[in-house]
């Protein structure tokens, strides 16, 4: 099978941020040929599409110590080998296979979680972005995200999979709201943390020029969608448009560690954008394989994000609801950015109150199906100084 003349421009980097004392996040930059595979760049790289495909990611872990490095790094390790091993196939054929690879990697995490006691409860978002032929495809858990820069227009082509994006879906809140929203922790799945994971895939269409963006939500966190547009309309050098965006992050005090991935294509294989031409979120169903080399069978929600994660117990679905009635319980630990703007005083209240009524019915509908969700909250920071450990 030949590849189009697809010519791609590389970098990647990562950022502790001021507040964590561990760095938790991971990425990965891969030829599956094998002519490149890197974790970090001192400048930008490039590479020329191969028959094998390449891949692009980012894992954002949790769960407090170095657990939550632990598995974004089994994460990366896992969806790596299980794509490498594979043979060269067609985009369905591949689609399937970086479904399973993210399964794969959550079958890992999740048996080394429950072996060993010092790594119990962690956890890792995973987007992961990879093609064979002249389609982005990309595979998404949790809540990091992937954008496409397009003739000076930025469109998400990842949809949050939390409970803020979910209410926001519903037109219980607007954007703007979701960034002062106290449940906005709330992400409803995240590899390792059950023994099942729904990967949602989604697909671009690329075209001669396109700027791919992953990052976790250390960047899009503390710096707004329009903020990265304004970056990469500023500055054509990848590394120094990278930079740029982890500085801005570190300029809203940097409340987590922040990642980004940026990827330039080119050349003869890829047709030019037409005017005005957007992206956005196209979900995309390659079809189900007899049975994944995971093990799994086909689930009735592949492709779709749903209200809970269709696996485990209701523990987490009921803390949700125990959150929202006001006490602080939480299970996986997250920050939520500093420097976030805050409903006035005389709007809180109302905003509140609609926001914990929906979420009371979200989790409540959780419950009664057997779903569960992820809690990442922030852990209390003592006066002191004391470290609050990593949480994505």
């Amino acid at each position: 099978m030949s590849s189009p003349d697809i010519q791609i421009e590389v970098f990647g980097k990562t950022d502790v941020g001021l507040i964590r004392e561990h760095n938790e996040d991971n990425l990965l930059i891969a030829d599956l040929g094998g002519a490149l595979k890197e974790s970090e760049f001192d400048a930008p790289a490039k590479l020329k599409l191969g028959e094998r495909g390449a891949l692009f990611l980012v894992c954002d872990g949790m769960g407090g110590a170095a657990a939550g490095e632990v598995a974004s790094q089994m994460a990366v390790d896992a969806v790596f080998d299980s794509l490498q091993a594979g043979e060269p196939q067609p985009r369905d054929g591949f689609a399937r296979a970086l479904r399973r690879a993210v399964e794969t990697a959550n079958d890992r995490i999740f048996q080394q979680s429950r072996d060993n006691q010092s790594e119990r409860g962690m956890g890792t978002t995973c987007t992961a972005a990879a093609l064979i032929d002249d389609t982005l495809v990309v595979a998404q858990i949790g809540d990091s995200r992937c954008y496409v820069f397009r003739q000076g227009n930025l469109g998400q082509v990842t949809k949050d999979q939390s409970l803020a994006w979910q209410l926001i879906e519903a037109g219980a809140m607007t954007a703007e709201d979701a960034k002062a929203f106290e449940h906005a922790n709330i992400i409803l799945q995240a590899l390792g943390v059950q023994d099942r994971v729904d990967v949602v895939l989604s697909r671009v269409q690329l075209r001669r020029g396109d700027l791919v963006i992953l990052c976790s939500d250390g960047l899009h966190g503390p710096v707004s969608d329009q903020e990265i547009k304004e970056i990469l309309t500023a500055e054509t050098d990848l590394q120094k448009a990278g930079e740029g965006l982890l500085q801005k992050a570190l300029e809203r005090d940097g409340p987590d560690n922040i990642t980004v991935v940026l990827a330039r294509f080119d050349g003869e294989g890829l047709v030019s954008p037409r005017p005005d031409e957007s992206v956005g979120f196209v979900a995309y169903d390659p079809g189900r394989d007899p049975v994944s080399e995971s093990g799994h069978t086909p689930g009735p929600n592949s492709g779709t994000v749903s209200n809970a994660v269709p696996s485990g117990n209701s523990s987490a679905a009921a803390t949700a609801m125990r959150r929202a009635a006001g006490t602080r319980e939480t299970t996986v630990h997250r920050a939520i950015p500093a420097g976030t703007p805050s409903w006035r005083d005389d709007e809180k209240p109302a905003r509140e109150g609609r926001s914990v009524v929906v979420l009371f019915f979200l989790a409540l509908l959780a419950v009664a199906i057997g779903g569960v969700s992820v809690l990442k909250c922030e852990r209390d920071q003592a006066v002191s100084g004391e470290s609050t450990g990593h949480t994505p």
